[in-house]
């Protein structure tokens, strides 16, 4: 059953496949779903289907080989998730691992939804360390092909700073809320000018403050949020926002990426496991998994609804939407076989949130 929601998802969302990709591509998420790893022959020993392993692998290996845009499953989350007009939050980040001596870098974008950043579009760095402006420039304008600049905000860390990266946000109308290093140069609209690393050494913890109109890099005014927290370090917020109460509070969901990254990692597909290095092939897979996320999320948010998830001691809730929705698709796939079509009614009627 699962198998066919897939399949009418791809082809009611008009994607550029031919009949013989839908039917991989969904039976291959059902194979993430229940190896829960992206190693190619764990895929193959549970791709649903007469051939022989051999025979799934190689198809496997002729599908990440081939032309099919990541852009396909891009288009199919926001679909998903993008209703016309209504704000939407960007995050930007890194994740890196390594495969040998080889850097696997990867820039990524994320549409936060349910308090997880969905990756929209991605791009191997193919080299240790830091992004360039040149690169943060056309990852982003990929995104903006797909969403309105004018309802979007973009939160990210400390390494996505300098002149020529704000003065392009500001050209493509897009909000942002972004951290900065101690090492920056501040003038507030007094003329006094500090450092990052002293600014309001001696605020009090667990209290912000907010300066309009400062100055930075000789000439680019933008407004500034300072906040203490109780515990940890100062963080300085730079903006174009006006509601600067509400700076810290959007800054606070760029750790959407963090989940994101972990749900794609240890606590999801073991993206660590691919040996792909391929940069298309390693797009084509993030792709995938980005889709699958999704899947999952919807199915636990529908759940989440039946019966609302009980919240620890911690406040925090017993298990995540990703996960709670990832468990009852494993549960349905394994359940599949074993129970007549009469029983089958429940699963379809949860599926169609999807």
């Amino acid at each position: 059953m699962l198998i066919h929601t897939i399949k009418k998802a791809l082809t009611q969302g008009s994607v550029s496949l031919t009949r013989h990709r839908i039917d991989l591509i969904s039976r291959l998420v059902c194979a993430l779903i229940q190896v829960r790893s992206v190693n190619m022959k764990k895929l193959a020993c549970s791709l649903s289907g007469m051939a022989q392993i051999d025979s799934h692998y190689r198809r496997l290996q002729r599908f990440f080989s081939s032309t099919v845009s990541p852009s396909v499953f891009t288009q199919l989350i926001v679909s998903k998730v993008v209703r016309p007009g209504q704000p939407q939050l960007l995050v930007m980040d890194r994740t890196h691992w390594r495969l040998g001596r080889t850097d696997q870098n990867v820039l990524c974008v994320g549409l936060v939804y349910q308090g997880v950043s969905i990756p929209l579009v991605y791009q191997s760095l193919q080299k240790p360390g830091n992004s360039n402006t040149s690169e943060r420039k056309r990852l982003l304008t990929k995104v903006l092909a797909y969403l309105d600049p004018r309802v979007c905000c973009l939160v990210a860390d400390r390494e996505f700073i300098g002149r020529a990266w704000f003065a392009f946000l500001l050209e493509q109308q897009v909000d942002f809320v972004i951290r900065l290093r101690g090492n920056t140069s501040l003038t507030l609209d007094d003329g006094r000018r500090r450092y990052g690393a002293t600014f309001n050494e001696r605020m009090p913890r667990g209290t912000t403050r907010f300066y309009p109109q400062t100055t930075l890099y000789d000439g680019l005014t933008l407004n500034l949020v300072c906040h203490r927290p109780i515990r940890g370090e100062r963080i300085l917020l730079i903006t174009n926002r006006t509601d600067l109460k509400q700076v810290l509070a959007v800054y606070g969901q760029r750790w959407a990426i963090e989940t994101t990254f972990a749900c794609l990692k240890s606590r999801g597909f073991n993206l660590e496991d691919t040996h792909l290095t391929h940069p298309q092939r390693l797009h084509l897979l993030l792709g995938l998994l980005a889709w699958t996320l999704l899947w999952a999320l919807l199915v636990g948010r529908r759940l989440h609804q039946r019966k609302p998830i009980p919240t620890k001691k911690h406040g925090r809730p017993a298990i995540s939407l990703f996960r709670k929705g990832l468990d009852q698709l494993t549960q349905i796939i394994h359940q599949a076989r074993d129970q007549p079509k009469r029983n089958r009614q429940h699963q379809h009627i949860l599926l169609s949130c999807t």
